[in-house]
Parts: structure tokens; sequence; C-alpha cells
């Protein structure tokens, strides 16, 4: 009788994907013994590779690419990942085993193989490749000659300030800290670098209160590893023209907070503001600066509370030592087409979600309203070092938003 390997990091939900770079979404994975190609140790895990357990049956690669096999690591303690080896390698010679299928789960927390040691989701992590890497630097390649030019040639034209986006993924609005203007130390305006024109450009007389520019960078500084607005609990920036949508789409910001703003204030608040206009309504994301504990949502003509999505942990890292307290805070939020909301953090993990929910209040799959960048003067302060913020018009899916987080993480966080 065939053997087989059940990996089970999360119980499947609305965001579970078939595929994933970053082991995000990928929730329940099985595949036979006969697929397995080889096995290594790193610190505290096992890694398991299989053949031939990918999700495409033909590729076509560009000149240094290649796609990884799917890996699926296991935690143990430090010390026993050769014992784990042998554990695994023995059940799947033995004729004598009860069950024919090895169970790493970290739901249940457990395995019924000696040596494993699972405790948490991120004890169990499968990597079924969607998108190949470039041999040489081993980062995940977002090339494409598919509808590209001389100038957007293996998607070049899909890098904003250093991030690429990938193949359809570029954002409408992207404001980021190379569009930030300066006049006597202050921003003075605020140029964005996405699809969406210039109209949502932000000029001087669209700034409320004095919003200096801090290039004091590192933990001790803006707590970032490039300069950003340091925008006050009075300050705001108003596009040049309100951004509207419905449906399916996927935001981002990076904050910075000094080791001493978390020590004094540990808070930031709704940094995406809507506008009271008629048949508006006031619309918020994505945190509550008196609630360090839930990301909040508030969408056009909502006339309840806000939408929670619970953190399992304090937004803001508190009671941690500075020199291993966080930050550069980053959050991708992406909303699906049944209107659930799923948060994404630095490490590219999911840490919230919100439920879809489309009648009554609290509803999720009302309209956003995006016209202010901080306090928007409806008493819904918000403060911190903002780098990076923008809307993307679609979901972009589980694996990408994950990747996403992670690559304005490396990009933002800085090294002390």
């Amino acid at each position: 009788m065939k053997k087989f390997f059940l990996f089970k990091r999360r119980d499947v939900s609305a965001t579970s994907a078939t595929t994933s770079d970053t082991g995000e979404g990928l929730d329940i994975l099985a595949v036979s013994v006969d697929q397995l190609s080889f096995m290594t140790a790193s610190l505290g895990k096992v890694n398991i590779v299989f053949n031939d357990a990918t999700i495409y049956e033909d590729s076509n690669l560009l000149d240094g690419e290649s796609f990884k096999k799917t890996t699926v690591s296991v935690a143990c303690e430090q010390g026993g990942e050769a014992a784990l080896i042998d554990s695994i390698m023995n059940f799947i010679s033995s004729d004598r085993v009860q069950n024919n299928v090895m169970r790493f789960d970290a739901v249940a927390g457990k395995a019924n193989v000696k040596g494993a040691k699972i405790e948490s989701f991120n004890d169990v992590i499968s990597e079924v490749k969607q998108l190949p890497i470039v041999t040489s630097t081993q980062e995940i390649s977002k090339r494409s000659f598919i509808g590209g030019t001389a100038a957007t040639a293996f998607g070049t034209g899909n890098i904003i300030a250093d991030i690429d986006f990938g193949d359809g993924n570029k954002p409408i609005i992207d404001f980021n800290e190379a569009g930030l203007g300066e006049s006597g130390g202050n921003v003075n305006a605020w140029t964005h670098s996405g699809t969406g024109g210039s109209s949502y450009n932000i000029g001087g007389g669209d700034i409320t209160g004095t919003i200096p520019l801090d290039t004091t960078t590192g933990r001790g500084g803006n707590g970032l590893a490039t300069q950003a607005a340091d925008v006050g609990p009075t300050d705001t920036f108003e596009l040049g023209a309100t951004y509207t949508q419905s449906g399916a789409f996927t935001a981002y910001a990076v904050v910075g907070l000094s080791t001493a703003d978390i020590i004094a204030n540990p808070k930031m608040g709704m940094l995406f503001q809507g506008s009271a206009s008629t048949l508006q309504g006031q619309t918020y994301m994505f945190i509550d600066a008196f609630d360090n504990n839930n990301f909040k949502f508030k969408f056009k003509l909502e006339k309840g509370d806000f939408v929670k999505a619970p953190s399992p942990a304090p937004i803001v890292q508190i009671n941690k030592p500075t020199d291993t307290m966080r930050t550069a805070y980053v959050f991708v939020i992406r909303r699906d087409a049944a209107s659930n909301i799923s948060v994404y953090d630095n490490s590219g993990s999911l840490v919230a979600f919100a439920p879809a929910k489309t009648e009554g209040y609290q509803r999720t799959d009302l309209d956003i309203v995006f016209d202010h960048i901080g306090n928007g003067g409806f008493d819904e302060k918000f403060q911190g070092n903002v780098a990076r913020l923008g809307i993307i018009a679609k979901d972009i899916g589980t694996s990408a938003c994950s990747t996403l987080a992670k690559d304005l993480a490396k990009k933002y966080t800085p090294l002390s």
C-alpha cells in the first residue's frame, strides 16, 4: 500500500491557496512518499524536497531562471535534525507501520513521526512555487516578455521604487519616499508613482499642518531604512482627487515608529481616510489609535460600527527590548471577490481576518473612498512616519500579498 505525507499548517479558509511562494495560504498539502527527492537540515528544522509535485506541467523560462521544487520545512528541537530525518526514512522504508500517512499537523499541534516539534503554524511551511527564481540571486523572478516592449522587457516596467509588483499587479496609487517634495525641512508635495495619473498628486495646498521630512533613518530615528513624512495627529495630506473603488482590492502601507515613540506612545491610527462629502460617508483603514489589538475598517455609507479583524498579538509591538523591537511596520490588506478582508504583516503571514458581511451594519463589501492620508478632520487621528502606501485595483491573491509584504519589509526595515 502506498504511503503519503500530509502537512497541515492551518484549517482551510477563504485565504487558502493552491500554490504559494512563501508558504502563506498553502494550508494543506498531501504528497506521495514516492515523490521524495531528498532531505536537508538547518538549525531546528528539516527540509523535505519533492520531485514532480508542482502545479505546472510545462514552463517557459527566461535565461537564468529556474523553478524550485516543492519544499516543506518541519520544525524539530535544535540538535534533533538528524534524528527526525532518520524517523522519516524509517517510516518510509518500514513494512510494519500501522498508518500509511505521515501527519504533520500544526492545527492539532502534533505529528505521528518521532522527533518533529509541531507547536504553531510556523512549524510547518509548504511551498509549491507559483513563480520561478533567478538562480544567481535566489530571488523570486517576475520577469516576462509577455505583452512587453523594449522598455518593459523582463518585467522592468512592473518595478516602482524598488518593488516588483509583477505582471498585471501595478498599483493605481503608490505614494513612496522618492516622491516626497521638501522645502525648509518640511514636506511640500507628494507625487505618486502609480498608474492612476497625476490627478492624485498632492501639492502644497493639499497639506494641512507642518509635516517634517524625517531623514533620520534607523531604529532610533524614524524607524525605517528610508526617509518618510512625519505625520502628526493634526496633520493630513489630501489627495488631488478622491479615489473611489468597489469590489476587490489590495492596499499596502509602510509606517515607521522609533523605539522612543513605541515606548512613549505605541499608537498609529487610521492612515487611509475618506471624505465626509454627501453620499460618501466617513471611510477609514486600518488601525484605531486606541485599540492595538484589532485592525479596523469602515467603508462608504456605513452607518454602524467598524469592521474588526482581530490580531493575535499587539499590532504595535510593546514590552520588548529596544534592540529587538519592530520599528518598521508593513501592512498588506486584501479584500477578495467574496468581500473577505485579510491582513498580512512584515513576515508575509496572515495576521488578521474579517469574514465577509454584505448585509446590515459593519459591511465589508462597500466602496473604498480614499481622500486623505492621516487625519481627515473626522476625529480619527493618525501619527507615524509614513514612507509608502498605495492601492492595487484588484485582489492579487494570497501568495502575491505575502510576497509583497516581505518585499516591503526587506526594503524598509533598518539594519540598526
